[in-house]
């Protein structure tokens, strides 16, 4: 006797619903979207929804935690290709803005609309898991507490400018990117980075 296995079906549909949230989280932001928007628009019932996910904070978390997840295994898979820390930090570089420009969603729900709370703690952790990938390719004689805050300087960087891409990017209605977007926003990061690490010396 074969045993009907959902489990699949059960994965494909959290998935779904993951995707619907994230979209709708993206253009009305986490605080004004409700647990009734996100069923109505997936086609579903809330209680059904309430059967995946407990809360709609619990759907946020895992939006983060499946962006972080995807971004930090893109990266250390890019930088395991390149042997010098220039390279690292400029392929990494690479990668975070390939995913800006392709998942520009994803990066809505994260960085346009204003965070409190427990959304706020969820960006915090994603943060500070970029920093910790990108501490070991300071290689400069520093101190680690000043190799830590350089590291969340370049953080920074590239987040500001994500930011202001999709600001720009709202501001012309989502067009669609040009040819070759990411390179050059990781070739301007990286240049404005990499010229202050260079200059960086024991305190």
């Amino acid at each position: 006797m074969v045993l009907n296995d959902e489990r699949p079906q059960h994965t494909q549909r959290r998935e779904d619903l993951l995707l619907v949230a994230r979209r709708i989280f993206a253009v009305r932001g986490f605080q004004t979207t409700t647990m009734d928007d996100i069923a109505k628009e997936a086609g579903f019932t809330k209680p059904i929804l309430y059967q995946y996910f407990e809360s709609k904070t619990d759907l946020y978390r895992e939006i983060v935690a499946q962006t972080a997840h995807q971004l930090l295994s893109s990266l250390q898979a890019a930088v395991s290709t390149v042997e010098s820390p220039r390279a690292k930090i400029e392929v990494a570089f690479a990668v975070y803005f390939e995913m800006v420009v392709s998942e520009t969603d994803a990066f809505r729900v994260l960085f346009i609309h204003a965070h409190e709370g427990e959304t706020a703690t969820e960006l915090r952790k994603l943060e500070r898991g970029l920093i910790s990938f990108l501490e070991p390719y300071i290689d400069i004689s520093i101190s680690d507490d000043h190799r830590h805050q350089l590291a969340a300087g370049v953080v920074g960087i590239a987040e500001a400018v994500a930011v202001a891409w999709l600001v720009q990017q709202a501001a012309n209605n989502w067009p669609t990117p040009p040819p070759r977007e990411a390179e050059r926003l990781a070739a301007r990061s990286a240049t404005l980075a990499w010229g202050g690490l260079r200059a960086v010396h024991q305190d």
